[in-house]
């Protein structure tokens, strides 16, 4: 009986299972099982074939894949075997699934180190079929995580017309043409974000994009200067390194910017960089390198007469405040100020006072 109290008398035992009683959780519709399932990772998603002949064939229609190399740790006795089952397990998941829409993609993969890999476009051939295989799924977002060593993208993949949406890529090699095959083919896409990547495209231009974000381990391969146009873009996140800062062409939709520069960057291209954020109304500014060098000279800072949220990090603030003044002094309708200085060489009560009455 359900009520029955164990023998320890501390809880009702559980309630017994009646023989030819439906499993409940069965009753439920097929979109809310696969939507359960979804969340799994392709390995789990298949072993639950084994659950009962209602589940046997429910991953081949999920409309989410999420394969990682991760889920084979453990598999077998050396790096190279598990690398050959979870090539194995992929190319014969994405043959048996469904011709159902793809929602989402993700791809966790590691690349042969440079070291042992004798043709680097070979060993990224199956991770692009199995990325071709989500454009072609109408995949609305697509994420690629690669380690070891960075991924030889195929960018021809993306010249067809594509579902994305949302674009993640991680340690990976933009060839020469990707932004432009992504302009052709991706026209609804809208979030592209590039972690550690190669970028050999010297112009990133799109029409749709509203959210771009490089971050500081990405690089630009080219010694010319890169430039970034984007008219419809509303949020940049810049820290890549790069020869020099990009030129930044028609931001007029942006904003929100959080960047960073460095001491590298030369104060004609800091000023022209600051210039083309002038428009924006939220702005991260970061300087990773030693004192600003352009402290002394007020015009380094462009009037930004729309900036009501400034946030300052990674500084290493002069003793007497000088270079922070003058940010305030061309934001005329600031409301949040935020610092995050890496050092202060020196405060006193009087430059304090000073900086309050700035």
């Amino acid at each position: 009986m359900a009520d029955t109290i164990d023998r320890a008398g501390m809880a009702p035992a559980p309630p017994r299972r009646v023989r030819g009683e439906d499993c409940r959780i069965n009753a439920l519709p097929d979109g809310v099982l696969l939507r359960a399932i979804s969340f799994l990772g392709a390995r789990q998603a298949v072993q639950t074939c084994v659950l009962s002949r209602r589940w046997r064939h429910l991953w081949r229609s999920v409309d989410r894949i999420n394969a990682t190399r991760h889920e084979f740790d453990g598999m077998a006795d050396s790096e190279e075997k598990r690398h050959v089952l979870f090539k194995k397990f992929t190319n014969g998941f994405l043959m048996l699934r469904n011709p159902v829409p793809l929602d989402e993609f993700r791809l966790s993969y590691c690349m042969p180190d440079q070291e042992v890999s004798v043709d680097p476009d070979a060993d990224s051939e199956d991770a692009n079929l199995w990325i071709c295989h989500a454009l072609q799924s109408n995949a609305r977002s697509v994420e690629v995580k690669i380690w070891a060593d960075r991924l030889h993208l195929d960018p021809a993949m993306f010249a067809s017309k594509c579902f994305l949406t949302s674009l993640q890529l991680s340690c990976v090699i933009l060839f020469h043409g990707f932004f432009r095959n992504l302009q052709t083919g991706c026209a609804s896409l809208e979030h592209l974000l590039l972690s550690d990547c190669a970028i050999d495209d010297v112009e990133i231009s799109s029409q749709t994009l509203k959210v771009l974000t490089i971050d500081y381990s990405s690089n630009f391969t080219s010694d010319e200067q890169p430039c970034i146009y984007i008219p419809s873009l509303s949020y940049l996140g810049f820290s890549a390194s790069a020869a020099r800062l990009p030129l930044l062409k028609d931001m007029g939709s942006l904003v929100t910017a959080s960047v960073s520069v460095d001491s590298g960057d030369t104060v004609a291209d800091i000023r022209r960089f600051l210039r083309s954020l002038s428009g924006v109304t939220n702005l991260e500014f970061n300087y990773t390198g030693e004192k600003l060098k352009m402290e002394k000279n007020s015009k380094w800072c462009p009037k930004f007469n729309s900036l009501t949220a400034l946030t300052l990090g990674e500084w290493r603030l002069s003793e007497d405040y000088y270079s922070l003044k003058v940010f305030l002094q061309n934001c005329p309708n600031l409301v949040k100020l935020t610092l995050k200085p890496k050092k202060c060489y020196y405060t006193s009560e009087t430059n304090i006072a000073e900086l309050e009455e700035g």
